[in-house]
């Protein structure tokens, strides 16, 4: 292990090389909402093998909300967005920030969700949550949960249900779903749109309706 500062240490395992620092960067609310988001929708944190502290871990088959989610953690790493056999990848710098994270989302090695900690979410979150794993189709909205289990599912199910939307549980292709029927899927729209870039839609009527 080599120690260049008081807060930067570098791992070296082969060609791989892990930075991680003691102290963490200011984080504002817009970011840490985008954090929680993103781990909903399928982002992991990942626990080096070596070095305590946490990393977030994204990717994402379009470039274009990657580098969108990438632009606003900016600080939190030190490299863009890069594409490797056809998938679009980006993680942050090893930070104890994340280790709180998956204190939050983890227990163990496996993810999990408690009710508690979807219960302070905002806008920006969900809209975040809803670009990573959500569609809209057939005036109904979608979100691939199938990450989080069905003990995680069902605890989605609940915190939708909290929301006043209608929501249920339903597998498509051997993966788990929930759908919203279509006045919360209206309602849920209304509410994110603000929040997600004009890019994101390829079809430019949901943006007009929304």
């Amino acid at each position: 292990m080599e120690k260049f500062s008081s807060n930067i240490y570098i791992f070296h395992k082969g060609w791989e090389i892990q930075v991680t620092h003691t102290i963490s960067p200011k984080l504002f609310d817009r970011q840490i909402n985008f954090i929680k988001g993103t781990i909903l929708g399928g982002s992991s944190i990942v626990k080096p093998s070596k070095g305590k502290n946490c990393y977030l871990s994204m990717r994402h088959k379009n470039a274009d909300w990657l580098r969108f989610k990438a632009t606003e953690l900016q600080n939190l790493a030190s490299d863009s967005p890069i594409t490797t056999e056809k998938t679009n990848r980006w993680h942050s710098i090893c930070y104890p920030v994340f280790n709180t994270f998956r204190d939050m989302f983890y227990m163990g090695n496996e993810r999990q969700l408690d009710i508690d900690n979807l219960s302070l979410l905002t806008d920006v979150t969900l809209a975040i949550w809803y670009g990573d794993c959500g569609h809209y189709r057939k005036n109904q909205v979608v979100m691939n949960t199938h990450i989080w289990g069905e003990s995680g599912t069902k605890t989605i199910l609940e915190y939708f249900g909290y929301l006043n939307y209608n929501p249920c549980i339903l597998t498509e292709r051997g993966s788990l779903r929930i759908k919203l029927d279509e006045d919360s899927s209206e309602k849920f729209m209304r509410l994110i749109s603000p929040h997600i870039p004009h890019f994101f839609y390829k079809n430019s009527n949901i943006r007009k309706k929304f």
